[in-house]
């Protein structure tokens, strides 16, 4: 143990073990410093310090500014849109609830918020469940008939070891979303609630996942996304809203500077994307990311996205609002203040 706690006491700036205790654990005076070796490790840009803390004056690129954002620049206000149970409030007040998702359960649920969804089973006879990879998994299915409000919880506890075991299976669809409140990736995708409640190693492995998520702070893994630090962290599950419960739905992601969208991304299900500046008109993707890029008009959704992203983008300088297709509606998904944690290549 002596070895251990020494290991942890010495400067290891230029091989950092870079796990999750060991940022925990850092005291916050070292976090620039850090930071700026993991930055340069991810995108090979230099981040600038000065008596130790990130040189704002000397943040010229836009990855660079998103790191000086993740130290500095986090307000509380956004510290609750980023939390996706708290940010639903944010949005019912800025443009309406009819934009947000059904919700069929908030553990613990604190505001008694919780709502029931009536749907129709959707039938799939293999059972699926996955932990999502990437953020376009963020949304979920099912055909949603007449959305009621539910009960609170019968049982409220602040241990988060006892949190899934309060999570009402007989009341869901057949095919749901169950997530953390307070990281981003942390969810599984249910298809098949039946053959997911039978498949008992499946339903252990998710339970212990779950609870380890709840557990753990979300900005130790995300390169010091400081906006993560202290939600206190809750299960959300949503129905899963898709056409097709095994395709993807659009998606449109809207990027604000100073409450003024200025582009556009469009994805489809097939990892095609358009790309649309401020004026609707398309542009070529700013991201190294590869994907297939289709010039195609933009329509209603997209000028919808538009405007209401503006009205969400307001009180904050740098914002991506994202938003999801179901049944010709538009969903609202969340809040992303420092896109891929800064750390994704830009083209030249």
């Amino acid at each position: 143990m002596k070895n251990i706690i020494e290991f942890f006491r010495k400067d290891n700036i230029e091989n950092p073990p870079w796990n999750y205790y060991f940022i925990l654990n850092l005291d916050e005076k070292d976090y620039p410093r850090y930071l700026a070796k993991l930055f340069y490790i991810n995108t090979g840009e230099k981040l600038s310090l000065r008596h130790g803390e990130i040189d704002k004056r000397r943040c010229n690129t836009f990855n660079q500014k998103i790191q000086w954002i993740k130290l500095y620049g986090v307000t509380p206000l956004m510290r609750d849109c980023t939390d996706k149970v708290k940010v639903r409030d944010f949005v019912k007040e800025k443009i309406g609830e009819e934009y947000l998702k059904p919700v069929l359960q908030i553990i613990p649920n604190e505001s008694h918020e919780t709502m029931r969804c009536h749907c129709e089973q959707v039938n799939d006879n293999l059972g699926l469940a996955w932990q999502s990879t990437d953020r376009s998994n963020d949304t979920l299915d099912c055909h949603v008939a007449q959305i009621a409000a539910a009960p609170r919880n019968d049982i409220e506890s602040d241990d988060v070891s006892t949190y899934f075991d309060q999570i009402d299976f007989d009341k869901f669809p057949n095919s749901f979303v169950m997530k953390t409140n307070h990281g981003c990736k942390w969810q599984y995708i249910i298809k098949n609630k039946e053959e997911y409640i039978k498949n008992k190693r499946l339903f252990d492995i998710t339970k212990k996942q779950m609870t380890n998520w709840l557990k753990q702070e979300y900005w130790c893994f995300s390169g010091f996304e400081m906006q993560y630090k202290g939600i206190k962290p809750k299960i959300l599950i949503e129905p899963l809203l898709r056409e097709n419960i095994n395709e993807e739905p659009v998606k449109i992601n809207v990027y604000c500077f100073k409450g003024e969208p200025k582009f556009i991304y469009r994805f489809y299900g097939d990892n095609t994307q358009t790309v649309y500046n401020e004026k609707f008109e398309f542009t070529e993707d700013l991201f190294k990311g590869g994907e297939k890029i289709s010039s195609i008009n933009s329509d209603e959704f997209i000028k919808q996205s538009f405007v209401l992203s503006k009205q969400l983008s307001k009180n904050f300088d740098i914002v991506r609002v994202d938003w999801m297709l179901f049944k010709n509606k538009l969903y609202f998904e969340e809040m992303t203040f420092t896109p891929y944690s800064g750390f994704h290549k830009l083209k030249n």
